[in-house]
């Protein structure tokens, strides 16, 4: 990827729009808004209005923009920049492209936005995967912990785990200047203490992995008994809409349905799926496949069963894949009384009994899973950081270098050794600022960007 010249691309979501922006980073932004804008004087971070005229039409005005230019070390990317607001008419944004394109500039890869501002020391590896966690957040908290990363909370946290291992690498290399002398015991001692903290600092931010995870991606929550028990209504109620159709005729809903659904502090995933039942039908069949598959990957069940039916052998059946650790069972119909043998059958899982029908006993329903979630999930008002696979998988590598060099301290193994583990460790935890240049975890990382950032 070249980084020396100048990139072009829209940064707000294509189609048509109020007001649409497009980006420039390299050397040619100075000249080319001279050229463009029929201007020879311009002070940077200010504001212009102008005309945008094109190269093969230097005559005729495309479109009104106001345009702002950014100076090397005084900008996003850490290059000369200019951003352009024009109508957000996808012609106009297209022609403004193509033009741009055309005075010498080139179509900007995904992400490589960011990328140069993470090669140019604007940002570290962890403020600049935050950048793409600000624009994708689904609630308020993951928003916040986003925004923490990008003024680099984590940052600051792995430099000084990096800092106080360093010290420590320091006094073992000390050491080995001298082989004729072995690290003394006090400081073996001092050394080993120095290592738990350490390793129980890592933990913690292992442990905000865990937490972050579901807070990231979404509670996986998936809607599923047997025909006709109230599925679709649920998942319509807790929308405020008509999401799927709601029909009395077995069999209705045939494929999973995605929505996301906030209740706050937690992200959730509902996925509405078809009744589970013996059928003679092949499309039936293929959606309560379906059905069974995303039982087995669901984070949290909801069991709605219909309280009201007087034969339960089918409800028997089902039990065995709806494991009580995992699922919330909603007894819907419960106004037109619930069954005894269905009341024995359920014992063991938190129970939530209503009637569906009714409109008004949807906060009861929204309290039992606010609650089951509370009991099963970390609190996610509680996470201090955002910590990704990659970076838990980073400390996770220099948490068992640490752990291999507190071993080789208690067998007073040689001092080079130990001094290699610790160096592994250090090495795991600079990955995750960016410190080690590991061209293949850009890619990957930067790929995932939209074009302008």
């Amino acid at each position: 990827m070249k980084t020396n010249d100048t990139i072009v691309a829209l940064s707000t979501p294509w189609g048509v729009s109020g007001i649409g922006v497009i980006r420039l980073s390299g050397p040619l932004c100075f000249s080319l808004a001279q050229a463009i804008f029929k201007r020879t004087s311009l002070v940077p971070r200010q504001a212009y209005y102008g005309h945008y005229y094109m190269l093969n039409h230097p005559d005729t005005a495309l479109d009104e923009v106001v345009f702002v230019l950014f100076v090397e070390h005084a900008s996003y990317t850490g290059e000369a920049m200019l951003e352009l607001s024009c109508h957000g008419n996808p012609i106009i944004i297209q022609q403004i492209v193509r033009d741009c394109i055309q005075r010498g500039c080139r179509q900007a890869e995904p992400g490589e936005f960011t990328r140069r501002a993470f090669t140019n020391g604007v940002l570290d590896l962890c403020q600049a995967e935050a950048v793409e966690e600000v624009i994708h957040a689904q609630s308020l908290q993951a928003l916040h912990l986003a925004q923490k990363q990008l003024g680099g909370a984590l940052s600051q946290k792995v430099t000084r785990l990096v800092a106080l291992l360093s010290e420590q690498i320091a006094k073992v290399e000390a050491y080995l200047d001298f082989p004729e002398e072995d690290l003394p015991e006090q400081d073996r001692q001092a050394l080993d203490t120095q290592l738990k903290e350490l390793a129980q600092d890592l933990q913690q931010l292992i442990q905000a992995h865990a937490a972050y995870a579901p807070l990231h991606k979404g509670i996986q929550v998936v809607i599923a008994g047997q025909p006709n028990a109230g599925k679709s209504t649920l998942l319509n109620g807790l929308l405020g809409r008509q999401r799927v159709l709601v029909s009395e005729i077995p069999g209705t809903t045939r494929d999973y349905v995605t929505e996301r659904y906030a209740l706050n502090p937690y992200v959730l995933t509902l996925i509405d799926t078809a009744g589970l039942r013996a059928s003679e039908d092949v499309l039936e069949r293929m959606g309560i496949e379906q059905t069974y598959t995303q039982l087995q990957t669901a984070d949290m069940i909801i069991w709605v069963v219909d309280g009201s039916q007087s034969i339960v052998d089918g409800l028997k059946e089902l039990q065995p894949q709806f494991p009580h650790e995992r699922t919330l069972v909603l007894l819907n119909k419960a106004d037109l009384g619930v069954n005894p043998a269905i009341q024995a059958l359920l014992d063991g899982y938190t129970v939530c009994s209503m009637s569906l029908t009714d409109a008004e006993q949807l906060p009861k329903v929204q309290s039992a899973l606010r609650h089951f979630l509370q009991t099963h999930y970390a609190d996610p008002t509680q996470v201090a950081f955002m910590v990704n696979e990659r970076h838990a998988e980073a400390f996770r590598q220099a948490q068992r270098w640490l752990m291999h060099a507190q071993s080789l301290l208690q067998t007073h193994a040689y001092d080079d050794c130990l001094a290699a583990d610790l160096k592994s460790a250090l090495r795991a935890l600079e990955a995750v600022v960016g410190r080690v240049d590991y061209e293949q975890i850009l890619d990957v990382i930067f790929s995932k960007f939209c074009i302008g950032k």
